[in-house]
């Protein structure tokens, strides 16, 4: 099922799994990361670090903490 992989083909939950498994300032770590990541990829919408950014953000949300989302991004944007 590739749907179902990443572009490596490791499986996407595997990531979803270790972003569970953060802590929230790991997460932190890991959106500035993944931000930063999409942004760069911006030319290939087949990157993986597009859903692994949003996976992130998702992440936020389940937690019902979007604000760490947020605050990557602000951070982010304003050091461009």
């Amino acid at each position: 099922m590739k749907g179902y992989n990443d572009n490596y083909g490791k499986p996407k939950s595997e990531y979803l799994v270790k972003l569970a498994e953060m802590d929230d300032k790991q997460l932190r770590n890991e959106c500035d990361q993944m931000i930063r990541l999409s942004a760069y990829a911006s030319n290939n919408p087949r990157s993986d670090y597009h859903w692994q950014c949003d996976a992130c953000y998702d992440e936020c949300k389940n937690r019902e903490k979007v604000y760490i989302y947020e605050q990557s991004h602000k951070y982010l944007s304003s050091s461009v």
